[in-house]
């Protein structure tokens, strides 16, 4: 053989061999990729599908749901039955051509396996989720069922057990049962014939109704409660309450109370009868004003039975408070004439009299005539109570007024007798001073001084006078004690002027002897100050003319003199 042919045949056996290789290595591929597929179509086909779509068949699906239900679930038959089978086959024969060397066709098999997989899967999660969403929908709509069954069937109990609580609404309320009830059969009724739209609506609708009349039923016992019970007890109460009172002589300003009574009565049928139609807000709004007409029938009752507590305990009193009154005034009035005999005195008191004996009077007026008679008077208690306590303020004025009075007229004795010592007083004074003027040894009193003293003596001489009357002015005198009063304390201070002041003048008149001969102003002025002393006896003028004088010369000379005098002022005694 030639080399050229040997080379040929050795390189035909090692495409061979590479050939072998190269298929061995792709057999084993495909045998890997055959297993995997083979795995992941059993764990598809292990899923709990089947389980799961016979706890959506036990629900006992109706209507649309049973229908959709079924598609899903025909779809699975189709994929467990014909898709897996189909799959399964593939794999086989993808098996016998990678056995049989047929290498490409078994892997273009194997990529058509994994396609149909891919398929499988996905309708396979579709399956799942469109069951799973119809068992949550189906349990929503059971729960929600089940919540609206049980809220009628609670209110069908609530209502028959307590039946004798809704009075004449129970035919409506048992009515309105019977309306949800037939909600209820239609909502099974659509639901069934696949309508669930409508079935829900119908649910909806049957369930707020029947909230509606729950709480209608929770608010009807109380409202007929009031209507059958509280309010014919109330106005029975009232009429037994009413007749007692008018056996016991009580009067009420309000008429007609018998009529009211009526209108309550009425009202109360009106409104239960009105109930039926379930308006429970008009309801409670004409209950509410039921309870107000009798609310104010209970207080027109208690007001007159206070009244009539308050008008006893003044009965008690006001025939004694005028006695006391009137023996006031009578003794009033006894004073008064006994003092006008001695004193004058303006009309107020006797005017003050006057409007007490007419106060009295028109108590007597007002409540004589209920007193005298109080069995038989007509008169509603809490009017005679607000006329006895008019009367009681009046006679409590008239007292406090007659208190007044007495003290004022008893005031005047006391005041006579006050100004008779105060006139002597003044008179001794008016002597004192005069003594303590003329012991000054002045060359003169001055004519100011004199002209203060004729008018404080004349003042006193006037108060002298009027106490000497027949009949004392005792307002005069009270005013003429005052101005006395006055007088004789001016009269006092202008006594001690004088005195100081003419002391004062001659103190400095001797003191300004040292300056008198080497300074002129001082002799003029002590010239001038002499015969203002000695002559004129203007002791103010001199001494002002003086202390001038010798200030120029000897600044603050007449404050040490002034000063050095208060220390030793003689007093004017008594």
């Amino acid at each position: 053989m030639s080399s050229g042919i040997v080379l040929l045949i050795v390189v035909a056996v090692i495409l061979v061999i590479v050939a072998y290789l190269v298929g061995i290595l792709i057999r084993k591929r495909n045998d890997s990729r055959i297993a995997q597929l083979e795995e992941r179509k059993q764990k598809l086909f292990d899923l709990p599908i089947n389980e799961e779509i016979e706890e959506v068949k036990n629900l006992h699906l109706i209507g649309q749901s049973q229908t959709t239900f079924r598609e899903w679930n025909q779809k699975w038959i189709d994929i467990s039955t014909n898709s897996f089978a189909d799959i399964e086959n593939h794999i086989f024969e993808a098996e016998n051509m990678n056995d049989n060397f047929h290498f490409f066709k078994a892997s273009a098999e194997i990529n058509n396996i994994e396609s149909q997989l891919d398929l499988v899967e996905e309708d396979i999660k579709s399956i799942r989720e469109a069951i799973s969403s119809l068992k949550e929908q189906e349990e929503k709509n059971s729960a929600r069922v089940k919540h609206a069954l049980d809220l009628y069937e609670e209110l069908q109990n609530s209502i028959e057990g307590n039946s004798d609580n809704f009075g004449s609404t129970l035919d409506e309320i048992t009515k309105q049962l019977k309306n949800i009830e037939s909600e209820f059969a239609e909502f099974v009724t659509l639901n069934s014939s696949g309508d669930p739209v409508e079935a829900s609506s119908i649910l909806d609708r049957a369930e707020e109704h029947t909230i509606a009349l729950g709480q209608i039923t929770e608010k009807i016992p109380a409202i007929v409660a009031k209507l059958e019970d509280d309010f014919p007890d109330q106005l029975d109460d009232l009429e037994s309450g009413y007749r007692k009172l008018i056996e016991q002589n009580y009067h009420f300003p309000e008429k007609n109370i018998e009529r009211h009574f009526q209108e309550i009565r009425e009202a109360i049928r009106s409104n239960s009868s009105e109930l039926v139609s379930l308006d429970l807000d008009r309801a409670e709004e004409k209950n509410a004003d039921i309870q107000e007409k009798i609310d104010n029938l209970y207080s027109i009752f208690e007001r007159e039975i206070a009244s009539y507590k308050v008008v006893m305990r003044q009965k008690k009193i006001l025939p004694d408070y005028l006695k006391h009154a009137k023996e006031n005034n009578k003794k009033l009035q006894e004073e008064l004439e006994r003092l006008m005999l001695t004193y004058i005195f303006d009309e107020t008191y006797e005017a003050a009299v006057r409007s007490f004996t007419s106060d009295i009077s028109s108590v007597e007026t007002a409540v004589l005539p209920t007193l005298e008679n109080f069995d038989n008077q007509v008169k509603p208690f809490s009017e005679l109570e607000k006329i006895f306590e008019k009367s009681l303020n009046t006679l409590s004025a008239v007292e406090n007024g007659q208190v007044e009075v007495f003290e004022n007229l008893r005031a005047i004795e006391k005041n006579e007798a006050k100004a008779r010592d105060e006139l002597d007083v003044y008179i001794d004074k008016l002597h004192v001073i005069k003594r303590y003027m003329e012991k000054r040894n002045l060359p003169g009193i001055p004519e100011s001084f004199l002209s203060v003293f004729f008018s404080t003596s004349a003042q006193i001489e006037a108060l002298m006078d009027e106490l000497s009357r027949g009949r004392i002015n005792i307002d005069a005198v009270m005013r003429l004690t005052e101005t006395s009063k006055n007088a004789i304390e001016h009269l006092e201070k202008t006594a001690y002027l004088v005195v100081q002041n003419a002391t004062l003048t001659e103190q400095l008149l001797q003191y300004s002897n040292r300056y008198r001969s080497f300074e002129p102003a001082v002799q003029s002025s002590f010239e001038h100050a002499l015969k203002l002393f000695e002559v004129d006896h203007d002791y103010d003028a001199s001494l002002e003319e003086i202390s001038y004088a010798l200030e120029k010369v000897e600044p603050g000379v007449t404050d040490r003199f002034v000063s050095s005098y208060e220390k030793t002022r003689e007093q004017i005694r008594m």
